[in-house]
Formats: structure tokens, C-alpha cells, sequence
């Protein structure tokens, strides 16, 4: 037992020494999914991400935001689609709990593609100010944030950032993938 906990110290050892040191998932804490599965940043590596900071009960930018990332999802190729996930993490991880995050994906219809992710609000922060994402509560419980997109390469390094999708769906696609 002993022998196995000490290799399996090794191996998550040599995980985040094989990560580049500009990598966000250099971070080392840990999440919550939609599912109640504990995960590290990390856990994402091997796949472009595409994030973005929202919270669950925003009427006003958080649901472009999400509309934005779902018209991107269906103009991707199906080849595209294998190498792109799409999180979402929670500005407001007090009331987005993994059963909120489940509701608010199923209703929205966004399927095993995505992952939302809540923490405490120090890992939100920190991983906030490592994505450049401002953010901040305001007096009537709403948060006003940065409405950007955050493409991440397979590494957890970051690829791209941008507000929306002013060139549309194909525009983004080409950042992501250019020839």
C-alpha cells in the first residue's frame, strides 16, 4: 500500500513537471464538476479548452456568453469537436453547486463536451487573475465580469483571448486551428 501511494505521488509529481511553467494548470487546486467529481486543472490537459468565467443565475452577459460558446461547438467539425472541450467556471461557487451546475447544463443542453466547474472563491480568484478575467460583486448581487473567451492549448498554456465572437463562429475556429 505504502508503495503504491508513494508511486502515485511520483507520477502526479512528473504530470505537473511535464507542464510548460506558462501552463494554468500549473495550479494545483481543486474543483468541483456538474457531477460532484473532484478534479484539478490539470485533469483538462490534453485537449484545447475553450473557458469562460460565468455564474448560473446571470440574465444578462452570461447567457450570450454560454449561446456564443454553443454556436461555436455546433460549427465545429466533427474532427474539431474531438479536440475542443468548453468550461465554464463559476463566479459565484457559493451558489453554484454541483447540482445548480447540472440544472443550469441540462437546461441548457450543453452535453459531455463541457465540464462547469466551481471552487471556493480563492481558487476562483486566482484562476481569474491568471486568465487576466476581471471581476467584481456588485451592490444589487449581480457580478460585473469580463465577458472574454479563453482558448487554452492542449497544455493549459493560453492560445487566444477575446471578447465575444465579433468575426463569428469561423473567425474563432481559425484562431484556434490556423493552417
Amino acid at each position: 500500500m505504502r508503495m503504491m501511494s508513494l508511486l502515485l505521488l511520483l507520477f502526479s509529481m512528473a504530470s505537473y513537471a511535464a507542464l510548460p511553467g506558462d501552463s494554468i494548470y500549473q495550479l494545483n487546486s481543486e474543483w468541483q464538476d456538474q457531477h460532484n467529481n473532484k478534479m484539478k486543472l490539470s485533469d483538462l490537459a490534453g485537449k484545447k479548452q475553450l473557458v469562460a468565467l460565468i455564474y448560473t443565475d446571470c440574465v444578462t452577459a452570461c447567457p450570450v456568453i454560454v449561446a456564443d460558446m454553443k454556436k461555436l461547438q455546433d460549427a465545429l467539425s466533427e474532427q474539431q469537436q474531438q479536440e475542443l472541450e468548453f468550461v465554464l467556471v463559476s463566479l459565484t461557487p457559493s451558489h453554484d453547486t454541483p447540482k445548480v451546475m447540472k440544472h443550469f447544463a441540462k437546461k441548457r443542453e450543453l452535453d459531455e463536451h463541457w465540464t462547469l466547474l466551481s471552487g471556493d472563491d480563492s481558487k476562483v480568484r486566482t484562476l481569474a487573475m491568471a486568465l487576466n478575467i476581471s471581476y467584481m460583486g456588485m451592490p444589487d448581487g449581480e457580478i460585473a465580469h469580463s465577458n472574454a473567451f479563453t482558448v487554452l492549448d492542449e497544455q493549459g498554456r493560453l492560445q487566444l483571448q477575446q471578447n465575444g465572437l465579433p468575426g463569428g463562429t469561423q473567425a474563432l475556429i481559425e484562431k484556434i486551428w490556423p493552417n
